[in-house]
């Protein structure tokens, strides 16, 4: 059984992922926020800094991810992957914003079968790296999928990950498991489930539903618990080591784009992403998180995570223990 890292825009980047590893571990591979290729002679290195082998632990499995509704550009910006090192590259027909559905890309290519069909003809067509595919039930409708399921299965990809909701949910509502049945049995390739596992007992749930699935995709679970892949895979983590570890991670990320950012307030405003999704379960009844929204300083955000962090009740209680 095989867990893997969601690519979160804004979040999963280099040095997320490569502290997550060394922290926490249960990930076997770590997908990165989408590339958009573009309709250039030579794929931009600085669309790629975020995959250059000097930024990413050599012991973590990247798979890059890229966002694409043109076979020849998607073909050039994996060569210049290719070249970094990496054998695998993962096809973006998942993403749910309007900003992207709205250019025929992420879902919003999903009811355009015909299109799927001309892409693949010319990115399955270079030997020299591995396809995969993360996409959606649909964009708005189930049906959706399972026509763009049957092209798949047409050609040597490496694996189709499932998001159990249409583009048109984006994260609300609930996942549709009857319709991921569906579409993962009609599939002729190995099937990752992904989509709302937030705790162990998610996971249980979902994976005895699906015997046959041994591949799970985490992803704001995973941010809001870090711990749940560890214990997924069967690991307890002691709650008295929890604060240390999350303070640890914590730093590493904060310490990073001190380094990067010009500015406190710009700093200040990266770091409220990262607790939004850490605080459902560092901070319950939002307090801390509304002082934290309020800060542009670095001495006062930092004196509001100690206070988080000092809590004795933070993970304490986890549900996963």
């Amino acid at each position: 059984m095989n867990l893997f890292l969601a690519p979160i825009q804004g979040m999963t980047m280099a040095c997320y992922r490569n502290a997550f590893a060394r922290i926490f571990g249960g990930i076997d591979a770590y997908y990165t926020p989408f590339i958009a290729t573009a309709d250039m002679k030579k794929a931009s290195h600085l669309l790629l800094k975020d995959l250059l082998p000097e930024r990413n632990d050599p012991a973590v499995k990247i798979v890059p991810q890229l966002l694409s509704n043109n076979g020849t550009d998607f073909r050039l910006f994996s060569s210049a992957i290719v070249d970094m090192g990496y054998n695998e590259i993962n096809w973006n027909i998942g993403c749910p914003f309007p900003m992207v559905t709205n250019k025929k890309k992420g879902s919003g290519i999903l009811p355009y079968a015909d299109m799927i069909k001309k892409f693949l003809d010319i990115a399955c067509a270079d030997s020299s790296y591995t396809l995969t595919v993360k996409m959606r039930l649909g964009l708005d409708d189930p049906e959706d999928g399972m026509r763009v399921i049957k092209v798949l299965n047409e050609y040597p990809l490496g694996g189709v990950i499932i998001h159990a909701r249409t583009g048109i949910q984006m994260y609300t509502g609930n996942v549709d498991l009857d319709s991921f049945e569906t579409l993962a049995s009609a599939c002729k390739h190995e099937v990752t489930y992904n989509g709302d596992i937030f705790t162990y007992a998610d996971f249980m749930r979902i994976s005895l539903r699906f015997p046959s699935i041994k591949n799970f995709m985490l992803g704001r679970g995973a941010l809001r618990d870090p711990f749940l892949p560890s214990v997924i895979k069967g690991q307890m983590i002691p709650s008295a080591n929890k604060i240390s570890m999350v303070r640890h991670f914590h730093d590493e990320i904060f310490n990073y784009y001190k380094n990067i950012l010009s500015g406190e307030k710009h700093l200040c405003d990266k770091m409220k992403e990262f607790w939004v999704y850490m605080s459902v379960h560092t901070d319950k009844d939002g307090r801390l998180m509304k002082k934290i929204k309020k800060c542009h300083t670095t001495a006062d955000y930092l004196e509001v995570v100690n206070q988080i962090l000092h809590s004795s009740s933070v993970w304490s209680d986890s549900p996963l223990t």
